[in-house]
């Protein structure tokens, strides 16, 4: 009888060590793993939810947000090679700001976070951004807009040849631009 408890004792520590070992290897445990010391702790008011605005005609789905002193903070999670945050992130969260404060009513920071998480490490490193306000992304949306109709005007390239490549659009553009 008492081998019978010796092996239940020592199946309970290996199951045991397998779930710390799991932990530990994940970088620690649960959604605030990478946030922000002022998000700890925070309430999360929406998570993977798409929200749509009339009034602006987007639509955009978020991976976070917090209700932080009366409002909301967004928070967008990236798993990259390497540690940075592109424009392309900003652009992104300003459309979700935008969205998510017209659909719920409720004010939305012009500050956010992206947490790039490495493909390689698994670590996470939380990074402050700045969002655009309503009018940037309203010119952004009207271009676009114009691109998907044809009607642009004054075909600009991208900042990188590699953004022009991987464009959907790239055929309305200036043949200019195509050859890039």
């Amino acid at each position: 009888m008492q081998d019978a408890w010796s092996a239940i004792g020592v199946l309970l520590l290996f199951i045991l060590s397998a779930v710390v070992f799991a932990r530990f290897r994940n970088g620690g445990g649960g959604d605030e793993r990478g946030l922000p010391r002022e998000l700890i702790g925070a309430e999360v008011a929406f998570a993977e939810q798409t929200f749509r605005s009339a009034r602006s005609r987007l639509v955009a789905k978020l991976d976070r947000a917090y209700r932080l002193d009366g409002g909301l903070k967004l928070v967008e999670l990236k798993t990259r090679a390497a540690d940075v945050v592109y424009m392309a992130d900003v652009v992104e969260m300003s459309v979700q700001r935008l969205a998510l404060q017209e659909a719920t009513g409720e004010p939305v920071s012009m500050e956010a976070w992206v947490v790039v998480q490495s493909a390689n490490t698994g670590k996470r490193r939380p990074h402050r951004v700045r969002l655009l306000g309503h009018e940037e992304v309203g010119g952004m949306a009207q271009r676009y807009r114009q691109i998907r109709l044809g009607t642009v005007v004054d075909p600009q390239p991208a900042r990188s040849t590699a953004q022009c490549r991987k464009c959907a659009h790239c055929d309305r553009c200036a043949a200019t631009f195509r050859d890039r």
